[in-house]
C-alpha cells in the first residue's frame, strides 16, 4: 500500500526560498559593512585610546598638569584682586600673554590659596600656559604647560576644526551602533537560519 500523498504549497515554498535568499544576501552585505566599518573604527579607536591615556594620567604627570602649589597662610579677607593678578600675570611679560584677552580663565583655589590662571593656546596644536599665583601676596608659584587641554581636544578631534569634530564624532557613534547591530545579526543569524532548514527541509 503507498503511503498517503503530502500536500505541496509551491507559493509557499516560493516564499520561503525568496525570504531566505533575501536573508542571505543581507547577511553577505553586513558582513562587508562590518568589515570596513571596523577598520575605519580602528583608525579612530586608537587616537583616542592612546589620548584617553594621557588624559587618565593628567594629574601623575608634570606636563599635562602643573602640579598644585600652595600660597603662604592667610585670612580670605587678605586674598589679592583677580584684577591685581591680571595686572602680575601682563607684567611677566610672556609671549603668550600680552593683553587681558590673552587670559583664558582665572580660578581661585581656597585650599590652596592660589590663583590659577590658564592663557589662551597660541593655535590647535598647542598646549595652553598655566601660572599659579599666590592668593595672598601675588608670588608665582608655578609656570607650566597644560598638556592635558591639548590631548582633550585630540581625543575629541577639535584639533581638526570644529566641523571635523562633529563629523567624526557622530560618525564614529553611527559607525558603533552599526557595528553592534550586524555583529548581533551575524552572530544570530547562522543560528535561526539553521533552526529555519530543520523546520523547512528542501
Amino acid at each position: 500500500m503507498l503511503p498517503p500523498a503530502q500536500n505541496y504549497d509551491v507559493a509557499q515554498d516560493y516564499r520561503v526560498q525568496k525570504k531566505t535568499a533575501a536573508s542571505l544576501k543581507f547577511a553577505k552585505f553586513s558582513r562587508k559593512i562590518h568589515k570596513w566599518s571596523g577598520i575605519l573604527l580602528v583608525l579612530f579607536a586608537v587616537t583616542i585610546s592612546i589620548s584617553g591615556g594621557f588624559i587618565a594620567f593628567k594629574s601623575h604627570l608634570e606636563y599635562l598638569q602643573p602640579s598644585n602649589k600652595s600660597g603662604v597662610a592667610g585670612e580670605i579677607n587678605a586674598v589679592i584682586s583677580a584684577s591685581k593678578v591680571v595686572n602680575i600675570i601682563l607684567a611677566l611679560r610672556l609671549p603668550e600673554a600680552r593683553q587681558m584677552t590673552d587670559i583664558n580663565r582665572i580660578e581661585l583655589r581656597p585650599n590652596k590659596r592660589m590663583y590659577k590662571v590658564r592663557l589662551e593656546a597660541k593655535d590647535n596644536w598647542s598646549s595652553p600656559r598655566e601660572i599659579q599665583i599666590d592668593a595672598i601676596t601675588g608670588a608665582v608659584l608655578n609656570v607650566g604647560l597644560r598638556g592635558d587641554q591639548l590631548w582633550s581636544d585630540i581625543h575629541s578631534f577639535a584639533v581638526f576644526g570644529e566641523f571635523t569634530k562633529l563629523f567624526v564624532m557622530s560618525m564614529t557613534g553611527l559607525s558603533l551602533l552599526w557595528l553592534s547591530l550586524t555583529g548581533f545579526y551575524l552572530f544570530f543569524y547562522p543560528i535561526w537560519f539553521k533552526a529555519h532548514k530543520r523546520q523547512h527541509p528542501t
